[in-house]
């Protein structure tokens, strides 16, 4: 939807992804391993038209921790650690 959501330096990204659109994207990944297998998560929800994008927070139609304010208030990057920031309202 044009808008970045997370910024991190790949491990942490991968290893801590504080969005929940980066952990649904991570969590949605092959493992090639066939011995170590996962149950592949996808994400759920509405996706909108990138033509008239939703307000506020751009993934919130499809955000499990979606409340009113995700859906009146765009969140801001923010720290969540040292070079690590988030787009979110409820980062984890």
């Amino acid at each position: 939807m044009g808008k970045l959501v997370e910024i991190a330096p790949s491990d942490e990204l991968f290893r801590h992804p504080a969005h929940p659109y980066t952990r649904g994207l991570v969590a949605s990944i092959p493992n090639p391993n066939p011995k170590n297998r996962r149950e592949l998560i996808t994400i759920q929800g509405e996706i909108p038209s990138p033509a008239k994008p939703p307000s506020g927070c751009r993934f919130h139609t499809r955000c499990p921790l979606a409340t009113s304010r995700c859906r009146e208030e765009v969140p801001e990057l923010t720290a969540i650690s040292t070079g690590h920031y988030a787009a979110c309202h409820y980062p984890s």
